[in-house]
C-alpha cells in the first residue's frame, strides 16, 4: 500500500505543517511578505501579475494544499489516490471551519476554500494524466 515510510512522513508532515500554518497568524504575514518582496524586486514585471491575482489568500491556499497533495500522491499508489485526495480536501475543509477557533486574523472564506480545492484538483489532474501516459507505454 504504501511505497515508503520517508513518503508517508513526508505527507504526515506536510499535512501537520499545512495545518499549524493556516490555524496561525504567520501565514497572513509570509505571504504579503512574499509578495511585497516581488513588488520591490521588479515592480513593473510583477505588479501585472499581482494585480491581477485574487484578493486575499486563496493563491496561498492552492499553492501549500497542492503541495500537500503532492507528497500524498508520492506516499500512496495509484488506486489509492483519489480516496486520498478527497479525504485530503475533507481535511481542508475541517482546518477552515475550525480555523477562527485558533486564531484572530483569520476567518473563514469561501475563496479559501475555493482555492484549496483547486490546488488538490490540479495535483490530481496531473497525477491521472501521468498514470495515462505510463498505461501507454
Amino acid at each position: 500500500m504504501l511505497r515508503n515510510r520517508a513518503y508517508n512522513a513526508g505527507a504526515i508532515v506536510a499535512i501537520v505543517s499545512t495545518t499549524a500554518l493556516m490555524w496561525s497568524d504567520t501565514a497572513i504575514s509570509w505571504w504579503s511578505n512574499i509578495i511585497e518582496f516581488a513588488l520591490s524586486i521588479n515592480s513593473t514585471a510583477a505588479q501585472g501579475v499581482l494585480n491581477s491575482r485574487p484578493s486575499g489568500d486563496a493563491d496561498l491556499h492552492a499553492l501549500v494544499w497542492g503541495s500537500c497533495a503532492v507528497a500524498v500522491g508520492f506516499a500512496l499508489n495509484w488506486q489509492k489516490l483519489q480516496s486520498a485526495f478527497i479525504a485530503l480536501f475533507g481535511w481542508t475543509v475541517c482546518v477552515e471551519i475550525a480555523q477562527p477557533w485558533f486564531t484572530t486574523m483569520r476567518s473563514r472564506q469561501l475563496s479559501d476554500l475555493l482555492g484549496n480545492f483547486l490546488g488538490i484538483l490540479v495535483v490530481f489532474v496531473v497525477a491521472e494524466i501521468v498514470k495515462q501516459v505510463r498505461v501507454r507505454r
